[in-house]
């Protein structure tokens, strides 16, 4: 993209974060970006995104968590404002409470067990055929998520997928907010490909291998924003398993493998990022988070594969590096067009190494942040210091330079991306490599990370473990001080 054209673009992003355009001239928009040449895509991919785009905003933004009669459970009626059971052979509390979870607005299962108890004073652990039932805090009217209006810094936890559930998250929603912080990431897709909710999208549960471990995401997303918890749908893009494994069409041609596919550990975990159906497969779930009404969707591995040996490895239409980002642009303008006329903001994790620059992680990953800028709201480079290797920027042990690699990866990605990119990085909640893994070391983080201009941050430990993490926050004393400390910096110079 020439400067001229993004400059086109970021004022067309301007008008849409101040004004809310009619339909109609939104569609005319995309259309003249189109054929300007801003947004160079073959024509298989243009009807793609062009067709998600005008459909999809002519459509409510908002899901509807339980769809009200004829959807109701086998037995189930509405009686003068209450939602009623009614008892047959074999029904027993557990089996209630497991039936009507999506009916009701208490979010913990075990809470709503106790709680059919409670209301159904006669009932035992099992009910006579026929007896009736009333479900507490029942949901008898349509229940609409929408985007958390949030205008300040983000402070977010990473959860896996299997423990985004009701009883595990709602004891870290209480250290989140004890702690100070306001957010969570969580997988809807992980790396291997499973999707983590029961999806409305016929390929991803026909695909599906894995039984979701989240019961209910729009309830669980109401259940955040009842919290004030910002909520971050993380998604593996083309780091896919189950993808590859199901569709071996779409994963990644290697002639130095023996099953042809590109494998890691005797795995295919790549799909092809220049596919069209691959891209499209992922621009579906995009829309679909965009209706569960999630407020920021982040694309993770929105990459090539950089790792292992790539010498036999060929891609979809890619004869040089640049094509690489020409496709992963095309996907993002993709995602950009179906998360505009919405409060939903769009993200992508990048390398830390990124943002120094160097042409071979460039061409290897098909990252180059200054293409992807027009089409993101936030990004979130991994400045990991364990992640930089022996000698990096003169360090003999990078790991232990937090506010060196924080402060300057910030400064190099806004350089790279420009003033509208909001830059929230995570941060490392993990001791690897590091000599003195502390709450010291986390604040260290926090500093380096204002004084480089992120605004916000989001932790990360595989194993969601963060009781250092809550440690440092709980430490308000030390926080204020460390921040202190940058703004008074800031003055300074």
């Amino acid at each position: 993209m020439n400067r001229l054209s993004a400059v086109l673009l970021r004022i067309f992003q301007s008008l849409w974060a101040n004004y809310n355009l009619h339909p109609i001239l939104f569609v005319a928009s995309v259309f003249i970006l189109f054929g300007s040449g801003l947004v160079f895509i073959s024509s298989s991919k243009t009807n793609t995104i062009t067709n998600f785009a005008t459909s999809f905003i002519n459509e409510p933004k908002s899901i509807t968590i339980v769809p009200i009669k004829p959807n109701l459970p086998e037995g189930a009626q509405i009686e003068n404002g209450h939602l009623v059971h009614y008892c047959k052979k074999g029904d027993s509390i557990l089996k209630i409470a497991k039936q009507y979870y999506s009916y009701s607005h208490i979010f913990i299962r075990d809470e709503l067990k106790d709680a059919l108890i409670a209301m159904n004073p006669n009932l035992k652990r099992s009910c006579n055929e026929n007896e009736t039932v009333v479900i507490p805090e029942p949901i008898l009217e349509p229940m609409n998520n929408q985007p958390i209006q949030y205008n300040g810094a983000v402070k977010a936890i990473y959860l896996r997928g299997e423990n985004t559930v009701p009883g595990r998250l709602s004891a870290e929603v209480k250290r989140i907010k004890r702690a100070g912080a306001n957010g969570v990431v969580f997988d809807v897709k992980d790396i291997l490909g499973v999707v983590n909710y029961k999806s409305n999208i016929e390929q991803v549960e026909k695909y599906r291998q894995h039984n979701p471990p989240i019961p209910d995401l729009p309830k669980t997303i109401s259940y955040l924003h009842l919290n004030n918890i910002y909520v971050i749908a993380r998604t593996a893009v083309f780091q896919d398993r189950n993808l590859a494994l199901v569709r071996p069409d779409l994963a990644i041609p290697d002639t130095n493998s023996p099953t042809g596919k590109l494998l890691f550990k005797g795995e295919p975990l790549w799909v092809d990022p220049g596919h069209p159906d691959v891209q499209r497969y992922n621009l579906q779930i995009i829309d679909e988070l965009v209706r569960l009404g999630v407020d920021e969707i982040q694309l993770d591995y929105i990459r090539y594969p950089a790792e292992g040996n790539l010498s036999g490895v060929s891609y979809y239409k890619v004869e040089n590096p640049i094509d690489k980002t020409e496709h992963l642009k095309q996907f993002l303008a993709g995602a950009w067009i179906l998360t505009r006329n919405t409060n939903v903001k769009l993200a992508i994790d990048v390398f830390g190494v990124v943002a120094w620059g160097e042409e071979k992680d460039r061409n290897s990953t098909g990252q180059r942040l200054e293409v992807f800028a027009p089409y993101i709201d936030v990004v979130s480079p991994m400045l990991y210091p364990s992640h930089f290797n022996k000698g990096f920027d003169g360090f003999e042990k990078p790991a232990d330079q937090p506010i060196h690699f924080y402060t300057t990866g910030n400064q190099k990605v806004r350089e790279m991306m420009g003033p509208y990119v909001v830059i929230r990085p995570w941060l490392q909640a993990f001791k690897w490599r590091v000599s003195n893994y502390n709450e010291s070391y986390i604040l260290q983080q926090i500093q380096g990370n204002r004084a480089g201009g992120g605004e916000g941050w989001m932790m990360w430990n595989a194993g969601n473990n963060y009781d250092v993490v809550y440690n440092a926050l709980g430490n308000r004393g030390q926080l204020e001080l460390v921040e202190s400390k940058v703004v008074d910096s800031k003055k300074v110079n």
